[in-house]
């Protein structure tokens, strides 16, 4: 149980932190297109750092997996939300949700996979 609430706070605080760096780091007078790739790469780039820290602590598959959809998705959608002059308290909240919601559902996918297994 311990497991599943420490994979949805990864979640939470993995894409809020992409979000929040990728919003301050990106160039705010860019086009759209130019910015979801440069947010892409960004969001990659801290994928790969969270991931160091914590595959040693929780395993590589419950770590990966999310934090790879979580790095692209929130780095596309903060850069592109930069460019619109979104404050940057929402561009993190939306990054936070994000995670949570691609935790939520690597969870579930797992357990489906894991029943059918057995």
């Amino acid at each position: 149980m311990n497991y599943k609430l420490i994979d949805s706070l990864i979640g939470i605080l993995s894409g809020a932190c992409m979000a929040f760096i990728t919003c301050q780091t990106v160039p705010h007078d860019w086009n759209m297109f130019s910015v979801m790739l440069l947010g892409m790469v960004i969001g990659m780039v801290l994928h790969l750092v969270l991931m160091f820290m914590l595959v040693p602590f929780f395993g590589a598959f419950e770590v990966m997996v999310p934090l790879h959809i979580i790095g692209m998705v929130v780095g596309m959608a903060s850069g592109m939300m930069a460019t619109m002059n979104i404050s940057i308290y929402w561009i993190t909240l939306a990054g936070g949700g994000t995670g949570w919601i691609v935790a939520v559902s690597v969870q579930h996918s797992n357990k489906k996979l894991v029943s059918r297994v057995s």
